[in-house]
């Protein structure tokens, strides 16, 4: 069995409590499952799930753009940067109309660069930062640069914000409300979030965990060809797929160049990830042979 579950996660349970419970439903001896990209126990929405050798396209998937709608409330900071922490600091709301709040919204669209919330699953010398945050440890993580390609106000009834904005993998949205309270001359902390799309993945198209059983969750599986979507795909023959399985270089004529691209056989026993340039084919990731 293999594919990616596009998974409808509820709030209150973690990514891991999602794959334990399909590790149960496929029984004693389940395939290899994994996650793109997790989402936090207060968060809900798309949560993609990799089932046997999809697990190989964890990294590529990742790197997929990101929806979210986030409800900000202000007033109070939070250790943990959403309403699941304890609160480390108080401020007075902050006095803008609707139209004030958008402007300073739109501020933050762009580059940015973003410190990641103390309570993360970033490491530092190979030791999670909400370990060393549960320890008392004062150690904060490096900023980061990420990117924010659209931040818009849904509704502005103080001291709650609700906003709609599409980022670069690796933004923390608990991150963006923290500094959005900021920037407002306020405090601020997420009170609540739901991913709406990784990708071409979008919470309309994506199923309730409690749905899925032993006897229909193949019916929910998408191949791993079709999650890969918008990739340069390169067919190739089965003597090119054996000597791309084989982790030599394959020449080729006229091919795009591209940094990560797809292999495969007409009979759809072969996939690879392959980069391409100077008219050569390089295996990256050889995801399957049948």
């Amino acid at each position: 069995m293999r594919g990616v579950l596009n998974i409808n996660k509820p709030s209150g349970i973690s990514s891991y409590d999602v794959i334990r419970r399909l590790k149960r439903i496929l029984g004693p001896r389940p395939p290899d499952i994994g996650h793109a990209g997790t989402l936090d126990p207060l968060a809900s929405g798309v949560l993609l799930i990799l089932i046997g050798e999809a697990t190989k396209i964890s990294r590529f998937l990742l790197n997929f753009r990101k929806e979210y709608e986030a409800d900000i409330l202000f007033g109070i900071e939070t250790d943990t940067d959403d309403i699941t922490g304890k609160v480390t600091a108080k401020s007075t709301l902050p006095v803008f109309s609707e139209q004030e709040l958008c402007k300073l919204l739109r501020n933050f669209t762009g580059k940015n660069e973003q410190i990641p919330p103390s309570y993360s699953a970033l490491k530092k010398n190979g030791i999670p930062f909400y370990r060393l945050a549960r320890q008392g440890i004062d150690v904060k993580p490096k900023p980061r640069t990420v990117t924010i390609y659209q931040i818009e106000l849904i509704s502005w009834k103080p001291p709650h914000a609700r906003v709609r904005t599409s980022v670069s993998s690796g933004t923390y949205i608990r991150a963006l409300a923290r500094d959005i309270g900021r920037v407002a001359g306020s405090a601020a902390t997420l009170s609540g979030l739901v991913r709406t799309r990784c990708g071409q993945f979008t919470i309309d198209n994506a199923f309730k965990l409690s749905g899925i059983t032993s006897e229909n969750i193949i019916e929910f599986l998408i191949p791993i060809e079709d999650a890969l979507v918008g990739m340069t795909c390169f067919n190739v023959s089965i003597q090119t797929a054996r000597r791309l399985s084989q982790g030599q270089k394959v020449r080729t004529e006229n091919a795009p160049k591209t940094e990560f691209g797809i292999a495969r056989t007409k009979n759809r026993k072969f996939l690879a990830i392959v980069t391409s340039k100077q008219n050569e084919l390089r295996p990256v990731r050889i995801i399957y042979i049948d």
